[in-house]
């Protein structure tokens, strides 16, 4: 199989080490600009390396793009013309303003990288809770990531906590509550180290009266590891708090009944890295690619962190 990968950095490599695991006969080619690292990575990887894909005119069976966020719609219709059979893009897809492909008609083959969808216990909640069911659902993302103003695209329009980390519990809860249109009651976010959004707080609701409230925070100095959660209520009272490692049930009084952890849910897989997740995602890219989050799945995300961030009550970036 040929394989395409735009970037090389920790995404990159992450995919790369985990395709190359699962099969050590695939074919890769690397674009990568920068010189030095392309120099290093020739000596220590099995992998054609190239400055960019000038020379590059045949399709490829998969080609993962895992550049900043700025240059991926230039890279995907690059790869959509020569005609590459599936095309993988990370999170966050473009960035929170491309809200619709205007180059791009046929979608079916283009992937988005959300990988927590791949977390067993995310997985539980989709097999077992039914979302007509639901009362409401809170989702967080905490910690302490940002501590100096960062240089670069992660200081602009691309990055801040919504669209980087905030657009994977956004795309959980529209996984979970499936195509249902959501409506934002109120947005306020604070820019406190860099010159975007550090935290943002949300309530939103469904079509069908699901309450949804958001809360992202990725400068909280007390915060030793991240924590990412998601909070269900059920209409009969019942309530889930699931993380990437447990899902505790309690009851209509608060008392907790029931925990299940992630050891007792994740499957083995053929080749580990970085827990399960990664490689049950790129597992199903190889195969039907059933759980993958598509294209239309990433607009919906960007279309929602937009109304976010354009919401009257908010001042915007």
């Amino acid at each position: 199989m040929k394989i395409l990968i735009y970037g090389f950095g920790r995404m990159g490599l992450t995919h790369f080490s985990i395709l190359n695991g699962l099969n050590p006969d695939h074919n890769f080619s690397v674009i990568e600009p920068n010189k030095i690292l392309r120099s290093i990575l020739k000596k220590n990887i099995k992998a054609k390396f190239y400055a960019d894909d000038s020379t590059l005119k045949d399709s490829f069976d998969i080609t993962l793009i895992t550049t900043p966020p700025s240059i991926h719609l230039q890279l995907l219709e690059k790869s959509v013309r020569r005609g590459d059979k599936q095309i993988f893009v990370e999170k966050p897809f473009g960035g929170y303003t491309n809200i619709k492909l205007e180059n791009i008609s046929e979608s079916s083959n283009i992937n988005i990288g959300y990988v927590l969808r791949f977390n067993p216990c995310i997985q539980w909640v989709k097999s077992n809770i039914n979302s007509q069911d639901i009362k409401s659902i809170h989702g967080q993302y905490i910690s302490n990531t940002i501590e100096k103003k960062p240089t670069g695209w992660r200081n602009g329009e691309f990055s801040g906590v919504l669209n980087e980390m905030g657009s994977h519990v956004i795309d959980l809860i529209l996984y979970i509550v499936g195509n249902d249109q959501i409506q934002v009651l109120s947005s306020k976010k604070e820019s406190i180290v860099s010159d975007i959004d550090d935290v943002v707080e949300a309530t939103l609701k469904t079509k069908s009266d699901i309450f949804v409230s958001l809360y992202f925070n990725w400068v909280k100095k007390d915060i030793r590891k991240p924590i990412f959660g998601l909070e269900i209520e059920m209409k009969d009272g019942f309530k889930y708090s699931i993380d990437q490692q447990q899902i505790n049930k309690y009851n209509i009084n608060g008392k907790f009944i029931e925990k299940i952890a992630v050891t007792d849910l994740a499957k083995t897989v053929p080749f580990y890295l970085r827990g399960v997740d990664f490689t049950a995602q790129m597992l199903d890219l190889l195969g039907d690619r059933k759980i993958m989050a598509d294209v239309n799945d990433a607009l919906k995300v960007n279309i929602l962190i937009d109304k976010i961030v354009n919401n009257e009550d908010n001042t915007g970036r």
